[in-house]
């Protein structure tokens, strides 16, 4: 198996429908390390830190039967902590557009421009053509002549939750936050319990206190009405007596001597 240089490449991608558009001024040489922008004005996509997104390539690729492909990212995004998850090769007889599954490493977010190269695809040559029961057909996986990213993909990234590092580190700073909310508001409750605890308390002690005052006040009144009342008897008495006393005395004086 032999890599197929940047005049093989460009040979065979110009005389066969292998990737589609296909643009000649990508091929460059394993040895050349200048970097190639474009520079025209395309939407943006931002991979935060911890990261997990699909990516479709623009071009549709199809693989002959008797080459194999491999995919790498530019070293330029793997400094910044890009990742291809997806894996790093293209079977035989593939065709269609491409699936990436990367993840951000990186501690910053990376931003990526739609239709700029960030992927680089070379080929290999097999000692023999695959058969066509053997190589990547539509009727063995679902994924030959795909033009878009399938839904199941889409939703399974709705679902999950990606437990990053800085996912992890923003739950666990708003949970502490909760926490300290949690904690304060049990405080001033905890408080306010004491401090009505503590006033029926004082209150009941003081309604007994009060209570018991009232029923002596009341004893107290009770026994100087009975005393007043018995003064008065006491007072009638000691007048009719008075007055008995002195009828006698008269009768006494009118009687002769």
């Amino acid at each position: 198996m032999a890599f197929l240089g940047t005049t093989e490449l460009k040979t065979l991608l110009s005389n066969n429908k292998i990737i589609d558009p296909f643009d000649d001024k990508r091929i460059k040489d394993a040895k050349d390390g200048k970097p190639e922008i474009l520079n025209e004005k395309n939407k943006t996509i931002e991979i935060n830190p911890g990261q997990f997104a699909l990516l479709l390539s623009q071009e549709k690729v199809t693989i002959p039967k008797d080459k194999i492909a491999f995919i790498s990212i530019k070293v330029s995004e793997k400094f910044k902590g890009l990742i291809n998850v997806s894996g790093f090769h293209v079977d035989p007889g593939f065709a269609g557009q491409l699936i990436f599954s990367v993840y951000n490493a990186g501690p910053s977010k990376i931003t990526l421009k739609k239709a700029e190269p960030y992927f680089l695809i070379w080929f290999s040559e097999l000692k023999t053509e695959l058969k066509p029961e053997d190589a990547y057909n539509e009727k063995n996986n679902s994924h030959q002549n795909q033009t878009g990213i399938p839904t199941r993909y889409i939703d399974a990234l709705k679902r999950g939750e990606l437990a990053s590092p800085n996912v992890l580190l923003e739950r666990i700073d708003n949970n502490d936050n909760k926490l300290e909310r949690v904690i304060w508001a049990a405080g001033i409750i905890i408080a306010l319990c004491i401090a009505i605890c503590i006033k029926v308390w004082t209150d009941s002690s003081k309604f007994k206190e009060g209570y018991e005052i009232g029923v002596k006040e009341k004893t107290a009144i009770q026994e100087i009405k009975v005393a007043i009342q018995q003064s008065k008897i006491d007072s009638v008495i000691l007048h009719r007596v008075d007055s008995i006393l002195k009828l006698r005395v008269k009768e006494e004086d009118v009687k002769p001597k």
